[in-house]
């Protein structure tokens, strides 16, 4: 209900102040595509063209055009138009290939009216004539959205635990929820996918680099593949395969959150929603949250470091409100799923084309290399800061 909503919203900016000592982060913003399942290479663009766009949009009762433009964020292969009209401002999306299946959308879409009839933040999908929340011309899918005015996450450690909050809070809205339809992957835990990327690294960065570019090159990608094999182990040695499945978001990063405030007003892109264990949304979030960038054109000058803090806030807060804390077990596994996830998200597009985005692959690799080599020392303390707070924190070095 609205009163139960203000009352959590309230208990969590209490326990917020109170216990989050240390001083909020701010850095510059990042502007290099994040590390996710949505990642695409600039070759895959598309389009929606002018004609296709007016078929679609006059499937639905949104009032005369007043300007239409592109919106250049998210994936390259799901291209979105902003259309501002008397009724108000929508942005209207192609669904990419592969992820337009009409079961997969359909589960999407019932998931959204789940989370909106409980005051979920979502941005409100625009039912056409025909009464659906879709449309197909042309054998895609289109889908329309209200369009949600909000700011980016601003890095401090208020915001990345709001991050946890939300994420709980979608967990549990969604732990009763028909999961026939869910899809099913295998997401970032994956030895054999992870291998068979691996054995295609070496010829896909020969095609696109010259010998001196991947001096070394053999010792960074032996050090990623031992620190994967590692991390699998140690997470199937606490039982992973034993903890239940949830309705995970499955891309949970900055990209996907708007603020007011520093509260989340909406979140966005739900075409990554399967059925796994609910860490590796947490881990994920966690990993994408705290990730330093920096130019995207000189990743070499990138930090090794992450943000310990934005780990922290975002785990704890999770812990903190969500129905069910987290175990003991899923905890130990966040700093090695946060392993796998930097290693998948960067070695499968990378063994597609040899390159991650317009970034030469060695170059990327021996970047990630560097964040694992700053967080493998610190595996321990990511265990025990994230455990659930206490009178007297303290800062993470």
């Amino acid at each position: 209900s609205r009163d139960q909503s203000t009352a959590s919203r309230n208990r969590f900016r209490t326990w917020s102040s109170s216990s989050l000592t240390v001083p909020d982060e701010q850095d510059s913003m990042d502007c290099a595509p994040h590390l996710g399942p949505l990642h695409e290479e600039a070759s895959d663009t598309e389009q929606i063209d002018g004609s296709d766009l007016a078929i679609v949009l006059s499937r639905f009762d949104i009032g005369p055009v007043e300007r239409i433009s592109d919106f250049k964020k998210g994936s390259r292969r799901a291209p979105k138009v902003v259309i501002r009209t008397r009724e108000g401002e929508f942005i209207l999306k192609r669904r990419a290939a592969g992820r337009d299946d009409l079961d997969r959308v359909e589960f999407a879409h019932a998931v959204q009216r789940r989370l909106a009839e409980h005051r979920f933040p979502v941005a409100g999908l625009v039912t056409s004539t025909e009464g659906e929340t879709l449309v197909r011309h042309e054998g895609r899918i289109y889908e329309l959205f209200r369009f949600i005015h909000g700011t980016r996450f601003d890095k401090s450690n208020r915001s990345a635990a709001e991050a946890g909050r939300v994420l709980a809070h979608m967990h549990d809205l969604l732990t009763d929820f028909p999961r026939e339809m869910a899809p099913r992957t295998g997401g970032f835990h994956d030895p054999e996918k992870v291998a068979g990327a691996m054995n295609m690294l070496g010829t896909a960065l020969t095609k696109n680099e010259t010998a001196d570019d991947l001096i070394g090159m053999d010792d960074t990608l032996g050090y990623l593949q031992e620190q994967y094999a590692d991390a699998a182990k140690r997470i199937d040695g606490l039982e992973y395969a034993s903890l239940p499945m949830w309705i995970v978001h499955g891309d949970w990063h900055p990209g996907n959150l708007l603020y007011q405030d520093m509260d989340i007003i909406a979140v966005l892109d739900f075409d990554s929603l399967h059925l796994a264990r609910r860490i590796t949304d947490v881990a994920n979030g966690a990993l994408q949250l705290s990730m330093r960038m920096g130019d995207p054109d000189r990743v070499d000058e990138w930090p090794d470091t992450l943000r310990g803090q934005t780990i922290r806030s975002l785990v704890q807060a999770y812990d903190q409100f969500a129905t069910e804390p987290l175990m003991a077990s899923e905890r130990t596994m966040i700093p090695d799923f946060m392993v796998e996830a930097m290693i998948v998200e960067s070695v499968i597009p990378i063994a597609r084309t040899g390159m991650f985005g317009t970034v030469k692959g060695s170059t990327f690799l021996r970047m990630i290399e560097r964040k694992l080599r700053w967080l493998m020392t610190r595996r321990e303390r990511v265990i025990e800061v994230i455990q659930p707070p206490s009178s007297d924190e303290d800062s993470f070095n």
